[in-house]
């Protein structure tokens, strides 16, 4: 009976083995077949760009379309957590300071140095788009307006959602809106909400502004998040 399942235990062995010899020869030859691709033509030299995107793009396949997208949610998601807390501590601080009128010009100057910083450390973009903006380059373009017609559809009931963009990447999105009667400070009626000073600043510092008129509960505008899956999978 030991002897048996000894042998029984050497044959299960070495169809494993045979199994993952079989799976790194075919991995092999995937890769052989596509330096053959682009080596094989003597009127072109190699496009070791091409290739090596051939390779990474295979290397993310690897990688389960479910933890992509959890890992792309949890980047996307931190991300958001740093850049809103960082705002919304520098901008009471701002508006402790020097009133309205110092949130109004610490938005136009040290707003974008914030999500700068921290699209650098992380090597993701991140932008702020709407289709009232006080600055020109946030306005929705492409596949951000598809999205935002489903929050504007029903602004209390969005969320922040994950998805593909394309092959390489993730888009990561979350609806901004407006909670407090602070915001309408900056954002509402003027004469209202918005003093004449404070909206001749506004129109100083953004000439084309469309920002205004809005009320508490109103969409205000949506963070987009454009996330490389080589990104997320380096952080599996």
């Amino acid at each position: 009976m030991d002897s048996m399942l000894t042998s029984m235990c050497k044959i299960i062995q070495s169809v494993s083995t045979f199994k993952m010899t079989l799976k790194n020869i075919l991995f092999t030859i995937s890769l052989l077949l596509i330096g053959a691709t682009f080596s094989c033509r003597p009127d072109k030299p190699v496009d070791r760009e091409a290739v090596k995107q051939e390779m990474e793009s295979r290397e993310l396949k690897r990688v389960s379309e479910v933890d992509l997208m959890a890992k792309g949610d949890q980047i996307g998601r931190e991300s958001l957590e740093v850049i809103e807390s960082t705002f919304q501590t520098q901008l009471k601080t701002a508006v402790a300071k020097e009133g309205i009128a110092g949130a109004i010009s610490f938005c136009n100057l040290n707003a974008m140095d914030i999500v700068k910083k921290l699209e650098d450390s992380l090597g993701i973009s991140i932008k702020r788009v709407t289709d009232k903006p006080r600055n020109p380059a946030d306005s929705l373009s492409g596949i951000e307006k598809e999205i935002w017609e489903a929050y504007a559809y029903s602004p209390q009931n969005g969320s922040a959602q994950i998805q593909e963009l394309n092959k390489t990447a993730l888009i990561y999105t979350k609806p901004i809106m407006i909670n407090t009667g602070l915001c309408l400070s900056c954002h509402g009626e003027v004469d209202q909400e918005i003093t004449k000073e404070n909206h001749s600043l506004i129109q100083q510092l953004y000439p084309d502004d469309m920002a205004i008129g809005y009320k508490v509960g109103d969409l205000r505008g949506m963070w987009r998040l454009i996330i490389p899956k080589k990104v997320a999978v380096d952080q599996l």
